[in-house]
């Protein structure tokens, strides 16, 4: 059911209905939820929740404003139960309305340890007694869940995150009615933003809900405000960024920064995204061609998996969120499923963009999980996985893909699957240079190929300690970026790489790796590669 669909459910003697809206957006739901009952049903709309002692009337003020007033005819006598008195006062109630009862999904969701049958049977008993009268219930919430007593009977309305067209409307608004509040006390306000860039601003905030966007407006407007006024200009745009990275943290989804530094090798997996990378475009959704949904990258620990994925987003032209999926555990039956569905719809919302899930298997794997919160989390993502449209690439990373469940990893779920091995000798050169490069330190090639020959079972991030190794060491005796062939030899010999500590876990991840492509082609052998001891006699400086 759509929210535009609410008013016609309720005029339809479908007594009771659920609207689950992210908390932010409450009050904007129940005051466009009492204008339209009062415009097309003719009645009054009252609201209660635990968090308020009586039933409140919802009215809307002069200015257009949402106001409660206290319903003197009810009195709960202090010994009854809060939930089921106001179900009976419903029930008992002479006169026609919607009532709006917030935050009970919980004792009527499925496996809720708050769970009440006495307050399931209520539920059932007023859908049926109240349909053939003027009375309707809306339950209010976020992450509602009903119970499967109730979830043929309820119909459910979720509210998505708006989209750029109408958050630009919102802005556009919004300023406006901040213009005219600065000109009734006097203030110079000044919107000095052209529509190119009003719609930048719109990108910048999706995945906000529309009253969160409100409030950065306003509280961006009070720390600009000067004795001058206030100008609302370009500098918006990167302060909704911040506002919303900050946001989105606490529900465990992190902006992710462009990658800096370019990933090595991977000459496979760089040439199918290259292929891909004009999905995203408008030009390719007017054709209806599909939007690719992922991929999963697996290989053993330092192979590179992460940074790869953050480059993904680069290589793609497209945001990155990642998604923290431990953060998003809760201690309440459902609470964790329901985080995780958040930040996915927070994706949605922000699509096209790329959703970095590192160590995937952690969240997934079930090993110790005796609560099925992993299955219900793996049914979640699944499922957005299957339904999602928008343009959500999914990038989960893995360093044993043996403790996935199998539904996750077949065919089809993801676009492709990679395997990420121990890089290649020409590899090792590329990413030893990279490295280097980056504290300002050029070495010849012949040195760099030398150093490869002899660091076969280094991962990516064994070779970048030891290029950062060898530039403290050249730092360390007078010789800022001046690295030596016997620096970098003798940094090598200090590295023990994991795939000799933990042989058994890399041979056990190449054995997968038949199943999977490989994100780097093989290499063809074309001449002897110069051994160390040989670039040693050229130059031992």
């Amino acid at each position: 059911m759509k929210l535009s669909n609410l008013l016609s459910t309720l005029d339809s003697q479908i007594p009771i209905a659920a609207v689950d809206v992210l908390s932010p957006d409450e009050a904007t739901i129940i005051q466009w939820l009492t204008t339209e009952a009062n415009n097309k049903l003719s009645c009054t709309v009252y609201f209660w929740n635990l968090g308020v002692s009586s039933l409140e009337q919802c009215l809307i003020a002069s200015d257009g404003g949402l106001v409660f007033k206290v319903v003197a005819e009810y009195k709960k006598p202090p010994q009854a139960d809060p939930l089921l008195y106001v179900f009976d006062y419903i029930a008992n109630f002479s006169g026609n309305g919607v009532f709006i009862l917030g935050d009970i999904h919980p004792f009527v969701a499925k496996n809720s340890p708050q769970l009440s049958w006495e307050i399931i049977s209520k539920v059932k008993n007023l859908y049926h007694r109240l349909k053939p009268t003027d009375k309707r219930i809306v339950l209010l919430g976020q992450n509602i869940q009903l119970h499967e007593a109730l979830v043929r009977l309820i119909p459910y309305c979720e509210i998505p995150l708006p989209g750029v067209e109408q958050i630009l409307e919102h802005i556009n608004s919004y300023l406006h009615d901040l213009q005219q509040s600065a000109t009734e006390q006097e203030l110079t306000f000044t919107i000095s933003l052209p529509e190119s860039e009003i719609e930048s601003l719109s990108r910048a905030a999706l995945g906000l809900t529309l009253e969160e966007i409100s409030d950065f407006l306003r509280l961006t407007v009070k720390e600009n405000l000067t004795s001058d006024g206030i100008v609302v200009d370009a500098d918006f745009i990167p302060k909704a960024v911040e506002y919303k990275t900050r946001l989105l943290s606490q529900m465990g989804i992190e902006l992710g920064k462009p990658a800096t530094i370019p990933f090595g090798g991977l000459d496979n997996l760089r040439e199918w995204l290259m292929r891909r990378r004009r999905l995203f475009t408008q030009e390719a959704r007017s054709l209806s061609l599909p939007q690719p949904k992922g991929v999963l990258l697996a290989g053993p620990p330092g192979t590179g998996k992460s940074h790869c994925a953050k480059n993904i987003a680069s290589i793609l032209n497209l945001p990155l969120l990642q998604l923290d999926i431990a953060s998003m555990l809760g201690s309440l039956v459902g609470e964790s499923e329901g985080n995780v569905k958040r930040a996915l719809k927070t994706a949605e919302a922000i699509a096209p963009c790329v959703l970095f899930i590192d160590e995937v298997e952690k969240a997934l794997s079930g090993q110790g999980d005796t609560s099925g919160v992993s299955q219900r989390i793996l049914g979640t993502l699944l499922t957005f996985m299957a339904e999602c449209i928008s343009g959500v690439f999914i990038v989960a990373t893995c360093n044993d893909p043996s403790v996935l469940p199998s539904e996750f990893k077949r065919k089809g779920r993801f676009d492709e699957m990679f395997f990420v091995d121990l890089p290649t000798e020409p590899e090792r050169v590329q990413i030893l240079k990279i490295h280097l490069e980056r504290f300002g330190i050029t070495v010849e090639s012949e040195y760099l190929e030398a150093i490869a020959a002899n660091t076969s079972q280094f991962s990516g991030a064994e070779l970048e300690t030891l290029a950062a190794e060898a530039a403290l060491l050249a730092f360390d005796e007078a010789r800022p970026q001046q690295v030596t062939l016997g620096d970098l030899e003798t940094c090598r010999q200090t590295i023990t790489p994991l795939a000799i500590t933990d042989a058994a876990a890399v041979e056990r991840m190449q054995s997968w790796a038949s199943t999977a492509r490989p994100a780097s082609s093989p290499v063809v052998q074309t001449a002897k590669t110069q051994s160390l001891r040989a670039a040693k006699f050229r130059n031992m400086n």
